[in-house]
């Protein structure tokens, strides 16, 4: 690393290009620190362009803004207080040099100065010796976060459930995640992947996760997946994300995955969206139950809360088994639906007391990807009054 003591660390960068890149990293600054350089991003100057690193110690993000360099160093700035003034400028090229502990910005208009860390402070990057990498089409990796993430446990007394497991199988990548009540698994099928050298399971934990899906977003390149026993490394463009993984071992879910469901339910996705939204306004707020009860031709939603009232609606499905009653939290049963994109989804049931599995119809799914993707979704029921 060049410290600000080597040279005079100054540049230019047009503040569009800035102001990407500093929104990217900024939102790996944790927001409460009793370090105060991690409140800083490490800024880099080096051979026509700039990198700027922020981090929380179990997680950083880096990326990298074209500039015109005309001294390299490396400093380190106030995270917030940075981002926050570039964004109130004017669309410029802005001039940057730094002096001992200070960094100058100018506009055309102003002039400001930031006090600073000594670059020696911030955190050395994580290191990611890698056992397993490979390559990945940044859409296939967004819609299996984006489809799985919703089931990741918020309770820390089960660490391993805070995260997403993924799984590096034969032919196949596959992120799972559960919190005891629901699962969600998102599989992709990649040609030319063999089964994974790493022992032990690879938890990426939520906060990664969420951070990936921003990442994600409209990215137009190959997303390179570096994966060690203890960090995962995610390289998408100029920007890597880098984190620690959780210690495991991840439950074993294929072994509450129900072999007996055979009553078979197929929906209209948007139809039993909407119905299901508008009965589960009246369902109680801390269990948001809902009753499927559903017959031949029909599925019947209804709720009955003494404080909230009632409400019940009904839709066309198709479904020959016998009659069920089956009750189910509304709000876990809409957080599958709207990860759903095909126009048709399954439901196979058993028992009012044993769990579901959701998934789209596979005819339906084409646009989705059918031969490269597959999602499965696990439910738990509510047990019915009376």
């Amino acid at each position: 690393m060049i410290t600000a003591q080597d040279v005079a660390m100054k540049f230019t960068v047009a503040q569009s290009e800035i102001q990407s890149a500093l929104q990217l990293v900024s939102s790996a600054v944790p927001s409460r620190t009793t370090l105060p350089v991690l409140s800083n991003i490490l800024i880099e100057a080096l051979d026509g362009s700039i990198q700027m690193t922020a981090t929380d110690l179990d997680l950083a993000i880096a990326t990298k803004a074209t500039a015109d360099v005309k001294g390299e160093g490396s400093l380190t700035v106030p995270a917030k207080r940075l981002f926050e003034l570039v964004r109130k400028l004017p669309r410029e090229e802005l001039k940057f040099e730094a002096k001992d502990l200070t960094l100058n910005l100018g506009s055309k208009t102003g002039r400001f100065k930031f006090n600073c860390i000594r670059p020696e402070e911030f955190p050395a990057r994580i290191t990611v010796n890698p056992e397993l990498t490979f390559k990945i089409e940044p859409k296939l990796l967004e819609r299996m976060v984006r489809r799985s993430i919703y089931a990741v446990s918020t309770d820390e007394t089960r660490p391993a459930l805070n995260g997403a497991l993924l799984q590096i199988v034969e032919g196949e990548i596959r992120l799972v995640a559960t919190d005891g009540h629901r699962l969600a698994r998102a599989t992709v099928k990649q040609s030319g992947i063999g089964k994974s050298p790493l022992k032990g399971d690879i938890i990426v934990p939520l906060k990664a996760l969420n951070h990936l899906l921003r990442l994600l977003t409209d990215a137009p390149d190959t997303v390179t997946v570096e994966l060690s026993k203890n960090h995962a490394r995610f390289a998408v463009g100029p920007t890597t994300l880098t984190t620690k993984l959780i210690e495991g071992p991840f439950p074993n879910y294929e072994q509450v995955l129900p072999k007996q469901n055979t009553k078979i339910l197929r929906a209209g996705r948007e139809e039993l969206t909407q119905a299901l939204d508008r009965v589960s306004l009246f369902s109680d707020n801390l269990t948001r139950q809902v009753k499927f009860s559903i017959t031949s031709g029909k599925l019947r939603l209804v709720v009955q809360t003494p404080d909230q009232g009632e409400a019940n609606e009904e839709i066309e499905v198709k479904y020959t088994a016998d009659d069920l009653d089956i009750g189910y939290n509304a709000s876990y049963i809409l957080d599958i639906l709207r990860t759903i994109d095909s126009e048709e989804i399954v439901m196979q049931l058993n028992t009012p007391v044993t769990a579901g599995l959701v998934m789209p119809a596979a005819k339906d799914d084409a646009k989705a990807g059918a031969s490269q993707e597959d999602l499965l979704c696990l439910v738990m029921p509510l047990r019915l009054a009376g």
